[in-house]
């Protein structure tokens, strides 16, 4: 049985065709840690049951059905005393079909990458040390967007400054840099307090990959972010120029309670949650990846990655049919493993089985 999906945007049209398949067909599917999948899972449970049960899944993609169909399996999940791996895995077998995917070139192999939690050290006030804010969202945001006062070197110069937008300084521009790549992040207060950062709003101009600038003026032998991080706190006055030629820049605000959280509206869990293409698959559908990670001081090219993960986020360079970004949570090992996953891979996409797939859908 095959299905497809596409969308357009920018004139490139992307496309997803599902193919029936088997969990038997899912490599180390029964040695899964299923539990940490399940519990992941029922995070997303928590925005599907807030949906009008007539309504559909996703308001981007016709794929998922309806809302009263994920709806069951989560007063299924929710009720239920599940607490091994083994009723985990049983639950989703259960409950749901495994579609194998491919992309408009009839291809099941894409890419995948991982983005973190990243870490920094901060203040409430200004110091000599802490002197590089993070900015809460201007109020007449909709009018700056765009504007040549409004891009990344101009805040930079102080655009916003005395503006009373500050939520904190840190005391590395290049950690803070990636804290907008990233999109969310947790600060360090010097009395051991955290402040929990979530993205808000971005100022209108296009994201510039850091790595692309890099590549541009030639500089060689710093390929992953750490190494990039290192390289721009080492060598600030070029480090800013080569920051600043990405235009884009995000504002944050602050975040209680479990962090970082997705585009789904739920906090995200390491190595279970993934950013997918919202406009081809609907957030809370589970996936399985069948990958490698790189071979790092915590893995090992050679060792299969195998998993269930749940889509919960999403992200400007997600796009794509057989296009994962892996969350790996916070701390040194989710930094190494982010930094330096960009991997080939196949994805399989789980999907109840009181849903019809349409052969073929549009985005909207």
């Amino acid at each position: 049985m095959l299905f497809s999906t596409s969308c357009s945007e920018g004139g490139v049209i992307r496309e997803a065709h599902f193919n029936k398949s088997s969990f038997a067909n899912l490599k180390g599917w029964k040695n899964d840690r299923h539990l940490a999948a399940f519990k992941a899972f029922l995070k997303s449970c928590d925005a599907m049951m807030k949906r009008k049960s007539g309504d559909p899944i996703s308001g981007l993609t016709s794929i998922g059905g309806k809302s009263e169909d994920w709806q069951q399996i989560c007063v299924a999940g929710l009720i239920s005393e599940i607490e091994s791996d083994q009723e985990a895995r049983e639950f989703f077998e259960k409950w749901f079909t495994v579609y194998s995917i491919t992309d408009e070139k009839g291809s099941d192999i894409g890419r995948m990458t991982g983005y973190y939690e990243i870490e920094l050290n901060g203040s409430r006030k200004p110091t000599k040390k802490y002197r590089y804010p993070v900015y809460k969202t201007p109020p007449n945001i909709e009018k700056l967007k765009g504007c040549n006062g409004f891009c990344h070197a101009s805040i930079n110069r102080g655009a916003l400054k005395n503006k009373k937008l500050e939520i904190v300084w840190v005391d590395s521009k290049a950690r803070a840099f990636f804290l907008h790549i990233q999109g969310s992040g947790v600060v360090r207060l010097p009395g051991g307090q955290e402040v929990k950062l979530g993205y808000a709003c971005q100022n209108g101009f296009p994201y510039t990959s850091v790595g692309s600038v890099f590549k541009k003026y030639g500089i060689e032998g710093v390929c992953t972010a750490t190494q990039i991080m290192e390289w721009l706190d080492k060598n600030p006055k070029r480090g800013i120029r080569l920051m600043e030629e990405n235009k884009s820049y995000v504002f944050f605000r602050e975040v209680y309670g479990e962090s970082p959280i997705g585009g789904q509206g739920v906090p995200l869990k390491g190595e279970r949650s993934i950013a997918i293409d919202a406009k081809l698959y609907p957030y809370g559908a589970p996936f399985w990846l069948e990958t490698n990670l790189p071979t790092t001081e915590y893995s090992r090219s050679t060792d299969p990655y195998n998993r269930l993960m749940v889509a919960q986020d999403t992200g400007g360079a997600i796009r794509g049919a057989i296009r994962a970004d892996i969350f790996f949570g916070r701390g040194t090992r989710a930094e190494v493993l982010a930094s330096s996953t960009s991997s080939i891979g196949r994805c399989y996409i789980l999907l109840p089985k009181s849903v019809y797939v349409p052969t073929t859908q549009k985005a909207f």
